[in-house]
């Protein structure tokens, strides 16, 4: 058997790199020009998930067809699970397709969200998810398949809002990955499936993390963004339909711990703009973390003070975890925690009229 070597894991890390270099020192590709609204004030290449996308699902296939060079990054090998594999790297590619069209042409909302419905229907007609709400509660397939599209569809669209800022949706996947490790381990920790994907895709990442780090050189665009929030939001519905009679069945509060703060800042703000009549799907900076960086803490004291939080969330998760209390509470307790700690955050982070 050939081992996957660090050596090829640093093979595809420089090729992230240079893919990434080419395309943000070339003449051509997607631009973003600022305006009122964005955090950036040069005019800045994006798209960068039409890099790293493709190369997470070549790389993802190579190991699926050669299974023999993944000794590191081990993949299922029955067919049904293989199927399921195949079925998220289709999603993730056609979310990238979505948001790359989106990226230069702008699709009205109400396409783009019939498209993203239309995609996250199939996917999960296809794949019957094992789902439990809150820990007791099992719906009928036909009623599931509308409530995860909704729900999925939103976090998507989360995830595509967080994008806007240097490195905070990379920091926030990132470190959230220890919670999902806590959550699943025998899917999130080292040699599962969970583990294996999620390393692929920081790796394939490698090229747009270097150079999107403040001050960005390149963004992901929708392109990126949408295909990373259906890969994150639709791989953990594996968990209960892959595992064993002792394995975790996956919970829908255990979501939460993908972004803990960005749920919170994410459904107070469109809350807020819905109650004050603007319209949802407008860009716009109310966003906290946006706030935030208006003030003289800019990208990075923004990007440390929401990783610090989302760190210390992952830190009192595994301390509650190993008292054994459980996961209901902690799901009480954890989400207690996030948003009296983000309305402290709030009420004295300076009120501007961003939007």
């Amino acid at each position: 058997m050939v081992p996957f070597l660090p050596l090829t894991i640093s093979i595809l890390a420089i090729l992230s790199l240079i893919l990434h270099s080419f395309y943000v020192y070339s003449r051509f590709g997607v631009k973003d020009v600022p305006n009122e609204r964005s955090l950036h004030n040069v005019i800045t290449k994006k798209s960068g998930g039409m890099f790293f996308i493709p190369l997470f699902l070549l790389s993802v296939l190579f190991l699926l067809f050669y299974p023999q060079m993944g000794e590191r990054f081990p993949l299922p090998e029955d067919w049904v699970q293989k199927k399921d594999i195949y079925l998220l790297l289709a999603g993730v590619f056609v979310f990238s397709i979505i948001g790359f069209i989106d990226d230069l042409y702008h699709l009205s909302p109400k396409l783009r969200l019939f498209l993203e419905l239309t995609t996250v229907a199939v996917f999960l007609i296809w794949i019957s998810p094992v789902v439990s709400y809150f820990g007791t509660v099992f719906l009928p397939n036909s009623i599931q398949v509308v409530v995860l599209t909704i729900f999925l569809v939103f976090a998507v669209n989360l995830v595509n809002f967080m994008d806007g800022m240097d490195w905070y949706l990379v920091a926030t996947l990132f470190i959230s990955y220890f919670s999902l490790v806590l959550t699943a381990p025998d899917f999130y920790s080292i040699g599962n499936s969970g583990y294996s994907l999620y390393g692929i895709l920081f790796l394939s990442m490698f090229g747009f993390i270097f150079y999107n780090f403040p001050r960005a050189k390149l963004f992901m665009g929708d392109s990126g963004s949408l295909a990373l929030g259906f890969f994150v939001m639709a791989l953990p519905l594996f968990v209960g339909k892959w595992g064993t009679e002792k394995s975790e069945i996956w919970d829908i509060t255990y979501y939460f711990y993908l972004f803990p703060y960005f749920w919170l800042d994410g459904v107070f703000t469109l809350t807020k703009r819905f109650f004050q009549k603007k319209h949802l799907f407008t860009a716009h900076r109310e966003h906290l973390f946006q706030r935030i960086t208006e003030t003289k803490l800019g990208k990075v004291g923004s990007l440390c003070i929401f990783s610090l939080l989302n760190l210390l969330i992952v830190c009192i998760h595994f301390i509650l975890k190993t008292k054994g209390i459980s996961n209901q509470f902690l799901f009480f307790i954890l989400s207690l925690f996030a948003t009296i700690s983000y309305g402290i955050l709030w009420l004295f982070v300076p009120r501007k009229n961003l939007a």
